[in-house]
């Protein structure tokens, strides 16, 4: 009786600390794939709101600034922090955006430099 009780407790134990190896996996990927997915949502809108500056005949700097501020806010209470650095640049209807782009959680870190070039006809 005491050797089927412990085969049976010993089944029982390497069951949960498959089920505990199984849970802690699948969180860590879905961590990674929802921090590669905020951090792609970012920069796109933060090309859109350049682009939609230029189309709107709007600052740059204050829509960056606002939607920066906007974010910001955003991904902190997912706990996420961002820190955007921008230049903004004129030479005759070109504009340039140098963007300096980092997203932190936990252990990951994204950090990228976009430059963006557009031409503006008026």
């Amino acid at each position: 009786m005491k050797g089927q009780i412990f085969i049976i407790t010993s089944i029982m134990v390497l069951v949960t600390i498959l089920l505990l190896r199984v849970n802690t996996q699948t969180f860590e990927i879905e961590e990674d794939e929802q921090f590669y997915d905020n951090y792609n949502n970012l920069r796109n809108e933060l090309v859109n709101t350049i682009d939609l500056s230029l189309v709107n005949q709007e600052s740059i700097n204050i829509n960056l600034d606002a939607f920066i501020a906007f974010s910001t806010n955003v991904l902190k209470r997912k706990g996420f922090t961002e820190d955007v650095n921008y230049t903004v640049s004129i030479n005759g209807n070109e504009r340039t955006v140098d963007m300096n782009v980092s997203l932190k959680s936990g252990k990951s870190e994204i950090l990228e430099n976009i430059i963006i070039k557009r031409r503006v006809y008026i």
